[in-house]
């Protein structure tokens, strides 16, 4: 691994939120594509800012950066939104820009960069599809990232791991759901291994948690008429 240097050619840039202020201790890498395991590293200063020397090894780098939070017991890594994702020619150097902002929910990639909410119907409910269900959070705290968050509306995308509406920011929320405009029950989906019972309800509070086959903190949710 090579270490940050002050050398002639340099990647410099800067990391800012979606709100446009900067963002401090983020991680920036650039990784030389010629030699594998060769990466030079550093961190954002308090105005967001970095500069890295890329003048050696010989090569073309790969720029990334990540941000982590820190949620109960977990810290979770973000990857950030390039401004410019081409590589760069470490003879000449240049500017890479970041912000820490949802990465894009799309079809090929349904997952986004934040939080998942993963909806199920209950074994009594089998004649709603997930996609429909309309979810609707609000925030109760702060949230992982220090802001009070805001409501979030939306229906869940089918994926490889169920029914999962993406890019919500890990927290405390209280959700409701609702099926063709009329209101659904809706309970967390009890963990086996921690005793857990269903606590159907018009809505439901909780925290986003660890658990089944998932590797991040999740907010497992069932509904039912």
């Amino acid at each position: 691994m090579i270490l940050t240097s002050a050398l002639s050619a340099s990647v410099t840039g800067r990391v800012v939120d979606a709100a446009g202020q900067p963002v401090r201790s983020a991680t920036v890498i650039a990784d030389n594509t010629l030699f594998y395991n060769t990466n030079v590293i550093g961190y954002t200063d308090a105005n967001g800012k970095y500069k890295l020397d890329i003048s050696k090894p010989i090569g073309t780098w790969n720029v990334t950066a990540t941000v982590n939070l820190k949620y109960g017991d977990y810290t979770v890594g973000i990857d950030l939104i390039p401004e410019n994702p081409k590589l760069l020619a470490g003879t000449e150097g240049g500017v890479r820009n970041f912000t820490f902002k949802p990465k894009p929910v799309t079809s090929a990639d349904p997952y986004g960069s934040l939080g998942h909410v993963i909806v199920t119907p209950s074994i009594d409910t089998s004649d709603i599809d997930e996609t429909k269900i309309e979810l609707t959070l609000t925030p109760v705290g702060k949230l992982a990232d220090g802001s009070a968050g805001r409501v979030i509306q939306g229906r869940p995308r089918r994926t490889g791991d169920g029914a999962l509406l993406a890019n919500v920011m890990w927290g405390t929320y209280r959700v409701t759901a609702t099926y063709e405009g009329q209101p659904l029950q809706i309970s967390r989906r009890p963990r086996p291994d921690h005793n857990e019972d269903y606590a159907w309800g018009r809505s439901y509070t909780g925290p986003f948690v660890e658990g089944f086959y998932k590797t991040q903190p999740t907010l497992f949710l069932e509904v039912r008429r």
